[in-house]
Parts: C-alpha cells; sequence; structure tokens
C-alpha cells in the first residue's frame, strides 16, 4: 500500500492582532470640574520663576513672583482670595482624578510614545514615572483622558501630544506623584495639576493649565493658552469592531463590516474590517447590530461583547467589544469506513491528535532599546495516546527554530509524557507580537494533522512587561463518532507562563457557548497568576467533523495577551456499498487545519514549507 504523502506545502495568512493597551470594557473617564477659580488659572504655583518673555492666556497665581514677569491675558492674583480657592478648587479635582478607576494599567515606568498610537479616553494608571518620547502621543476620540503617574512626568526635546477625532484639551488631565518637567519645544496638551512642582522648558507650546499651588513653577519664553469653550463630554459608549479571518487566502479588509442602529448606518460605517485594535466607533448609549458582507468560503461567529447575532446594547461609557471571526470553511473530511450493504462504522480506529505549544521570550522586555531575544519553545503531545510523527516548528519573526532536546528514546516521535525544547534568537529593534506554529501528525496510515500557536510580545524602549497565555484545549471524542455524530465535551486549560499576574480572563469557543470556568483561581484573587492552571469546559451536540477554535484572553501593565488552541472532531460518513474493491485509503483527503494567530499591528504572509522532520 501507498505511504501517504507526509509534506505539507502551504501558503499561511497570519493576522496578527498586537493588543498594547487593548480595549477593556470598563466605564469611561469624567472629567472633573475645576471649579470656577481653578478653571481661568494658566499658571497657578507658590513660588513663580520666568527667565524670558512668556505668555500667558488666562489668570496667573503666585505667592512669590518672576523678575521677567510673561504677558498676562487675564488677572494676576497675588495670594489673594481668588488665589486661595484656586487651591481648593486644585485639590478638590485631583482628589477626584484620583478616585477615578483605572482602564488601562502599567506596572511600571512607561514611555507613553512607545503605545501604539493613537490612545483613546480613558484612565490611564502608571506604577512608576512616565515619559514622552521622540514619537510623541496622540489622543484619539470624543472622551476623558486621565493619566494618573505614580512618579514623575516628563518629555524629551521636541515631544508632541496631539489630539484628534474629537479630543480636546479640556478634557485631558494628568496626575503626577512627582515633579513635571517638559524639556524644550513640546507641544504639550491638557491640565498638569502637580503639587511637586512644574518645570517648564524653553520654548513650549501648551495648550492647558499648568495648576501647583503650594508648589514651585518655572517657564522660559512659553506660550500657555487655556482651553476655551469647554464642554464635558457626553460619555459616550464606544465599540470597538475587530475582524479576526482564520484561514484561507482573505485579510480582514476584504470584509465590509456594518454598524447599525435601528437598520441605519451610524457615522464611520459601512468600513472595512480591520485587526485589533480594530475601528472604534463613538456611540450614544443604545442597541446597535454589528454585520459583514457574506463570503461563501467562511463561516461567520461574534464573540466578545456582541451576542451570537452580532447585537450589543451599550451603556453610557461604556468600552466595549465585537470581534466578527470568519473561519475558513474547511476540508470535507472522509473518514475511511469499511462497510457492507451500506452500513457504518466508527472511522476504522482513526485517532485525533493533539499538540501543544508555549514559548517565552528571554527577556520579555528590552529597556535600553534594540537588543537580542532568545525565544524559548516547548513542545509537547497533549493526546497522549500515541506518538507524534513529522514534528515542525516555524516562527514568523525569528529564523531558524532549533530542535535542544526532549525525544528520550531518539524515535523522532514526541511520544506520551515527552517533552521536546526548541529555541531561535533574533535582534529586536521595536515592540514585537510573533507567532510560531508546530504541525505533528498521528502515527498511523491515515496521518491526522495537528497544529498549534503560540503568541508572545517582546517591548523595546521601555522597562513594561507584557503578560504571557496560554490555552490547550481538549475534546472527549479522540475517535470519530459514528454517522450522526454525538456529544462532545471540550476541557479547556489556560495557564500564564509568563511573569506577570493577569486580569480580565476571558474563554469564548467559536463552535461551543458557554465556556465556564470550572477551578484554578487558588487564591481567589480574580488573577491569572503565574503557575496556575485555570480549568473551562463546554459541551455541545456535533452532526458533522468540525475544526473550531478557542480563544483565551488576559490583560496586564497594558497589554491583552491572546491565545489560540484548536481541535478537530471526527464523524464517520455514510458507508458504500461493497465493490469488492479494498478502502482507497491512499487517496482519502485530510483537512488542512487553519494556521491561524491574531495578536499584532499588522497581517503578514507567511508562505511555509513543513516538510518532514527526523531529529538524529
Amino acid at each position: 500500500m501507498k505511504k501517504f504523502n507526509k509534506n505539507l506545502i502551504a501558503a499561511v495568512v497570519v493576522s496578527l492582532v498586537f493588543g498594547v493597551a487593548g480595549p477593556i470594557t470598563a466605564l469611561a473617564a469624567t472629567t472633573p470640574s475645576l471649579g470656577t477659580a481653578a478653571t481661568t488659572f494658566g499658571v497657578l504655583g507658590s513660588t513663580y520663576t520666568n527667565t524670558a518673555a512668556t505668555t500667558i492666556s488666562g489668570n496667573l497665581g503666585y505667592t512669590t513672583g518672576p523678575g521677567v514677569p510673561p504677558t498676562v491675558s487675564g488677572a494676576t492674583h497675588v495670594a489673594d482670595a481668588t488665589y486661595n480657592t484656586a487651591g481648593t478648587d486644585q485639590a478638590a479635582a485631583l482628589g477626584i482624578l484620583n478616585a477615578e478607576t483605572c482602564n488601562f494599567n502599567f506596572s511600571s515606568a512607561t514611555d507613553l510614545s512607545l503605545l501604539p498610537q493613537p490612545l483613546t479616553p480613558g484612565v490611564y494608571c502608571i506604577t512608576g514615572a512616565a515619559s514622552i518620547g521622540t514619537a510623541g502621543v496622540t489622543l484619539s476620540g470624543g472622551g476623558t483622558y486621565v493619566f494618573r503617574i505614580n512618579g514623575a512626568l516628563t518629555t524629551v526635546t521636541g515631544s508632541v501630544v496631539a489630539v484628534t477625532n474629537g479630543a480636546s484639551a479640556c478634557n485631558v488631565f494628568w496626575a503626577p506623584t512627582a515633579a513635571t518637567t517638559l524639556a524644550a519645544n513640546t507641544t504639550f496638551i491638557g491640565t498638569d495639576i502637580d503639587d511637586s512642582g512644574i518645570t517648564v522648558g524653553s520654548t513650549v507650546n501648551w495648550t492647558g493649565r499648568a495648576l501647583t499651588f503650594g508648589g514651585t513653577i518655572t517657564t522660559n519664553a512659553d506660550t500657555i493658552a487655556v482651553p476655551t469653550s469647554c464642554v464635558a463630554p457626553a460619555n459616550p459608549a464606544t465599540l470597538h469592531v475587530i475582524k479576526l479571518v482564520i484561514g484561507g487566502t482573505a485579510a480582514p479588509s476584504s470584509f465590509t463590516i456594518h454598524v447599525k442602529t435601528g437598520g441605519t448606518d451610524v457615522s464611520g460605517s459601512p468600513a472595512p474590517g480591520t485587526a485589533a485594535p480594530g475601528t472604534s466607533y463613538s456611540l450614544n448609549a443604545g442597541a446597535y447590530a454589528v454585520s459583514e458582507n457574506t463570503n461563501a468560503s467562511y463561516v461567520q461567529s461574534f464573540t466578545g461583547d456582541c451576542d451570537t447575532n452580532g447585537n450589543v446594547t451599550l451603556s453610557a461609557g461604556q468600552d466595549a467589544v465585537c470581534t466578527v471571526v470568519n473561519t475558513a470553511v474547511a476540508v470535507p473530511v472522509v473518514v475511511p469506513v469499511q462497510s457492507t450493504g451500506g452500513s457504518t462504522t466508527n472511522g476504522g480506529g482513526r485517532y485525533v491528535p493533539n499538540i501543544g505549544i508555549i514559548k517565552v521570550p528571554a527577556p520579555l522586555a528590552l529597556p535600553a532599546g534594540s537588543g537580542s531575544v532568545t525565544y524559548n519553545y516547548t513542545v509537547w503531545n497533549v493526546g497522549g495516546q500515541k506518538p507524534l510523527d513529522d514534528i515542525a516548528v516555524v516562527d514568523d519573526k525569528c529564523s531558524p527554530v532549533t530542535y535542544v532536546s526532549g525525544d528520550v528514546n531518539g524515535n523522532g516521535k514526541i511520544d506520551p509524557h515527552e517533552n521536546w525544547e526548541y529555541t531561535c534568537t533574533t535582534t529586536l529593534s521595536t515592540t514585537t507580537t510573533n507567532t510560531a506554529i508546530v504541525t505533528g501528525y498521528s502515527d498511523d496510515s491515515f496521518h491526522q494533522a495537528a497544529i498549534a500557536t503560540a503568541v508572545a510580545t517582546v517591548v523595546v524602549g521601555a522597562p513594561t512587561t507584557p503578560p504571557l497565555i496560554n490555552i490547550v484545549k481538549v475534546p472527549s471524542q479522540s475517535t470519530p463518532f459514528p454517522y450522526g455524530g454525538g456529544v462532545v465535551t471540550y476541557a479547556y486549560t489556560v495557564t500564564n507562563p509568563g511573569t506577570v499576574p493577569m486580569q480580565n480572563i476571558t474563554v469564548t469557543d467559536n463552535k461551543c457557548g458557554p465556556v465556564k470556568f470550572v477551578s484554578g483561581d487558588v487564591n481567589d484573587n480574580n488573577l491569572l497568576d503565574p503557575g496556575e492552571a485555570w480549568l473551562y469546559t463546554c459541551q455541545t451536540d456535533i452532526t458533522a467533523s468540525t475544526m473550531n477554535t478557542a480563544t483565551a484572553e488576559g490583560s496586564a501593565n497594558g497589554f491583552t495577551a491572546i491565545g489560540y488552541a484548536f481541535a478537530t472532531v471526527l464523524v464517520s460518513t455514510p458507508g458504500l456499498p461493497n465493490t469488492g474493491f479494498p478502502p482507497a485509503e491512499n487517496n482519502v483527503p485530510w483537512e488542512i487545519v487553519a494556521l491561524v494567530s491574531a495578536l499584532a499591528l499588522a497581517s503578514v504572509s507567511l508562505a511555509a514549507v513543513l516538510k518532514k522532520q527526523r531529529v538524529n
């Protein structure tokens, strides 16, 4: 009998979704009142020093004045009643800012300019100093922006904070606990409330307010203009629509996405589909429907805050996510059966393998900039019933991936309980998310394919540690169901192979729901801690051969980690009358599982040749 072809030559479209500071479902930030006094001050401090001609559009307040007076369009208040009232107003506003719920958390010093731009409305909580580098920061969308910084706020020379798409200096607030220092030629936006003092470098253009009642402030040939005609945002909801394409040749932009209310497209809709963070819509509270043009080559499903039909109801200030998933229609699976007179069996002993992979970069962050990173991969036999043959590992951002160890008996197959280790080293110059793909095959005549992916992010230029997440899915049925199918239970194991605890853990499955949490949060802190394994389960009825995809997400330090797990459950087809010929085993088609993961800023095409790999 002929040997089934063991080579897989395929073009793989990998849609990478890099979820830095990904959307988190939460109430939006709110603009605090600055009171009738503090609202009018462009500069408010205790000791005020000005070394060259500075222009202040608004009021000026201090106790000790500058040797070089600035040009002030408003009134100057020297330790008077208005000055003291402004100080009270400043303290009240700061208390409100510090009480708001964090939408984005960063556990160490952060260069905001290194985050994917633009930034959206919300409360950014930074444990450590915050800086703005040469790349600058862009704030996009109507709403309130609060940067709560447990440390100093600094900018580099020539840095820019810009607003677009409805963002306004009226609703941008900075609240550092240590001093603010704006370097020369900075363009800055928003109200900075800093009791530790503010230093404004030469020729800074600042639309906002420098409020440091009780602190010292220094200016030098600067322009500081209080925002006018300010109106607090109406606290709209934000809907992020993400397009995820699994398999096939289509890109996210191949699909046209509609967001409608009452049957009418909202502003900005329709639009081409986009990978994460997706297309954002600022909407009033209410009911909305997400839809797209159909494609017969793909099966559509929805995850996130949308229901199974793409409907979502938004509340005021909500930050919601709807992911539209399109899975390529699989190649039909024909399960070889022995048949006589039309009877069927359960697939003649065919076994569906399962494989897993974990990828851990070392280091996870390169604070000083460009540097070398080594990726360490662990591959294992998830099914654990039969050996896996023809193992191959590729990485879309690192090559070559080199086998290190693990084949204990030297048979070139991953036996049950073996862990194979691989490694790859590369140089990264920018923050990078990459995807590793492992393929293996059942060690039998059917040569059934198994595929797994692992996604990881390395931060370059900041000491921020991103999270890692891994998910493994095991169906209760590893051999084909008889014709007609049956009930299958999927067991999901979600782990944290990184170093930082994750919050907001979600697990979804595009062919089974709801996915239910079972156990694993050992200390009941609602965080997926390193070393913990959270268990989930889902049960559904399978009537035809099905490949489905589970997605696990978790967030930490302003990053969203995503993991994917694939599994196939086979259902036997009706047998044919006995013709006297043996089953045409060597002509049996087998499915090519969609090789996809999502997590980056762009989509890339990865042409891969995964050939038989024998370990010597």
